[in-house]
């Protein structure tokens, strides 16, 4: 599919100007210093691969903001564990978190302020499964470039010798970038590792590319191995998640639509309501600032899923769907009756259900989102002013009783019949007095 040459093709850069893209920041751009001075000492190659070089290369023809890169690689071709002890000796450091695949992810500080760094060992990759993660062993640069899922990530700038300042490209994936094409590396590639098409799906929504005749290749592939059915719940999930929390509500309808178009969806063992797409990016914009991101993605996926079987393949426990089935049933037959309904038995009802899973039934039942926002965003918030010891002074048992008149306060709050604390304060004398 691609033209492996022995060598890369090597390629001038203004190196100062890409050390500027890279690091905007005073502090940042001293701590690369160190860290090529120590690659030199050590006499290793310390470079930068994959979506910096690709998002600084975009930006230089105009393609790309320059705020705009979001991967950051830092990649050692030697002894990674002895370098991060060695720069330990200048800088204070803690190391975050070590994984499997030869990665570091480490925090600097840097006159006092942190840094956080994913730092990479040169490797190569043995995939012995379909859709299995791999078997990782130290390795040169060629192999860390010919392991990437696409060429425009195969992509390197030395920071030190023997090609420092220098880009490196072994398979044309300049050419794919002048022409805004996402091309896989080989046949292969999507049946090792499934996860390559989601990357690939948000590359060319995010950069406004194309696919490659290789890429469609390569998903055919694919398909007839059934890689994205043996795909596990949690990548699967961790890749549509992505589309949610690294690339954002605005392109997030294009991200869906295209994946269901290519028929990811079925052939990953997910039945998706593609109708509700348009509402569910209308809806998770709704509530980006005042929910959580655990809250906003129970309410994507939810809202995303065609049945509850669905849930199962994202992850979701038993229980959890189980209860989510139960409070489904039930909306059902609250939805069916809802204008009949008095505000206090809507109140009753809708106080029942977190708020994530009410704001994902906005998106299954579509005629209800006015009412499930007005909830959300103004019944829920009134509360009376008096509290509960404020309750017991007047004369209230505790407990339930407690309980009870304070949704009697709130309700009356939103009737409009109370307004102020002063209010409130005299309904209840007057309850009191009626129901003595």
């Amino acid at each position: 599919m691609t033209n492996i040459t022995q060598g890369p093709k090597v390629y001038p850069v203004d190196f100062e100007d890409f050390l500027d893209f890279v690091a905007k920041e005073r502090e940042t751009k001293e701590f690369l210093d160190r860290l090529r001075e120590l690659a030199k000492k050590r006499g290793e190659f310390l470079y930068f691969a994959g979506g910096v070089v690709r998002d600084y290369l975009l930006s230089k023809k105009g393609k790309l903001n320059p705020q705009s890169s979001k991967d950051f690689d830092i990649v050692l071709e030697g002894n990674l564990e002895e370098f991060l002890q060695e720069l330990n000796e200048d800088l204070n450091k803690e190391i975050l978190f070590k994984s499997q695949f030869l990665t570091y992810k480490v925090r600097f500080f840097l006159d006092g302020e942190p840094l956080e760094v994913d730092f990479i060992t040169a490797r190569r990759e043995v995939y012995e499964e379909i859709a299995q993660l791999p078997k990782v062993f130290p390795s040169n640069f060629m192999d860390d470039l010919l392991r990437r899922d696409f060429t425009i990530n195969a992509l390197a700038i030395g920071l030190s010798l023997p090609y420092e300042g220098l880009l490196l490209d072994p398979l044309d994936g300049l050419k794919d970038l002048e022409a805004s094409l996402v091309r896989p590396l080989h046949l292969n590639s999507f049946v090792e590792d499934p996860t390559r098409i989601f990357r690939g799906i948000r590359y060319k929504v995010r950069l406004g590319f194309d696919f490659s005749e290789e890429f469609y290749q390569a998903l055919e592939a694919c398909y007839q191995k059934e890689a994205l059915k043996k795909l596990s719940s949690a990548r699967l999930a961790n890749e549509l998640r992505l589309y949610l929390f690294k690339e954002g509500e605005e392109i997030l309808l294009e991200l869906l639509e295209t994946t269901y178009q290519l028929g990811i969806f079925e052939k990953a063992g997910l039945e998706v309501a593609r109708e509700n797409f348009p509402l569910l990016c209308e809806v998770l914009k709704e509530v980006k600032e005042e929910f959580s991101p655990k809250e906003r993605e129970k309410v994507y996926f939810l809202g995303m899923v065609e049945s509850l079987s669905g849930l199962e393949r994202l992850g979701f426990s038993e229980v959890e769907i189980t209860r989510i089935e139960n409070l489904l049933n039930n909306f059902r037959g609250f939805y069916h009756k809802i204008n009949q309904l008095s505000l206090k038995e809507k109140l009753e009802w809708f106080d029942k259900v977190r708020r994530e899973y009410l704001c994902a039934f906005a998106v299954i039942f579509p005629e209800l989102k006015e009412e499930i926002f007005r909830y959300l965003k103004v019944y829920s918030k009134v509360r009376p002013e008096l509290n509960g010891e404020d309750l017991k002074k007047l004369g209230f048992r505790s407990g339930k009783e407690i309980g009870e008149i304070l949704k009697i306060l709130r309700l009356k709050r939103l009737e409009g019949k109370v307004k102020t604390k002063e209010d409130e304060i005299k309904f209840l004398k007057k309850f009191l007095v009626k129901n003595e």
